[in-house]
């Protein structure tokens, strides 16, 4: 692997949630405590969008026209650089819960994770909006985070970083229903923001401990090890028109390292990604 490079200087409170449009080319990521949406494009000019709510995560629209934002007691869209009301999730996200992580299926569906927002005590939930209706999918989960799903969606793949655990789930594309829930691996470490690439292998940010993990889907086996300058590494996205870098997300809270809290870019050599899916809007 190449020398990992700084992608912007920005010192992001809880950086999370990167993203790359193949259409527009740009990248995209949250900082979720200081409610703000940042959107690289290819020119290195950013655009910082402020919403109303801490925001857990943003995935592109497929028109490649903004975003949808999953926030604390609403999804919105932001769209001709407006930010409008989208749908309303105070029934699920009541008054100190928010959403965390979000990812988004081949057909569109978009899961996102509901948590407490004090981690104290949480028990929160996956849910999937599909269709105009958001339905439950799996309860008792303390915090929810990282999602993916294998190049022919028939596994889903979820942390919960509570349990500091990694689940595989048969998945069922026509009906979004998950089955055969296991265990893929349990470690010490927290296991955060996570994405998948060509050849299904697990690349997953551990909170706390400066770098990634890439494990391998099947047997949840590491394989590989990402080291990052700073402690607080959230999640990564695989990036550029081959796929071939990767896009990764800090946060800084109470670190006070250099780094913290930067979004940082590494050419890969031996591993390439492949495209996330975006909101049918």
């Amino acid at each position: 692997m190449k020398k990992l490079e700084l992608l912007s200087d920005i010192k992001n409170g809880l950086g999370e949630g990167p993203y790359y449009h193949s259409k527009t080319k740009n990248i995209s990521w949250v900082d979720i405590i200081n409610k703000k949406l940042y959107i690289l494009d290819e020119k290195n000019n950013i655009k910082e969008v402020l919403f109303p709510e801490k925001i857990g995560a943003a995935i592109p629209l497929n028109s490649g026209d903004g975003y949808i934002a999953c926030c604390e007691s609403k999804l919105f869209l932001y769209k001709d650089n407006k930010i409008t009301e989208y749908v309303d999730i105070s029934s699920i996200s009541p008054k100190g819960m928010r959403s965390n992580d979000a990812k988004v299926d081949a057909l569109g569906r978009l899961y996102f994770s509901i948590i407490n927002d004090s981690l104290k005590d949480s028990v929160g939930a996956l849910y999937v909006y599909d269709k105009g209706k958001i339905k439950l999918v799996i309860d008792d989960v303390l915090l929810g985070n990282g999602m993916a799903w294998n190049h022919d969606n028939t596994k889903f793949y979820f942390n919960d970083s509570g349990r500091r655990e990694c689940y595989s789930f048969d998945y069922n594309l026509k009906t979004g229903a998950l089955s055969n829930k296991k265990v893929l691996f349990k470690i010490d470490d927290i296991p955060d923001g996570m994405s998948i690439d060509n050849d299904d292998n697990l690349f997953i940010a551990l909170w706390g401990e400066s770098r990634l993990e890439i494990r391998d889907s099947k047997t949840g086996a590491l394989k590989d090890i990402i080291n990052l300058p700073t402690k607080l590494v959230t999640s990564c996205t695989f990036a550029s028109d081959n796929y071939d870098e990767l896009i990764i997300t800090t946060a800084s809270l109470d670190e006070k390292d250099e780094y913290a809290g930067k979004v940082f870019k590494l050419k890969l050599d031996d591993y390439i990604g492949r495209e996330e899916k975006y909101f049918l809007d």
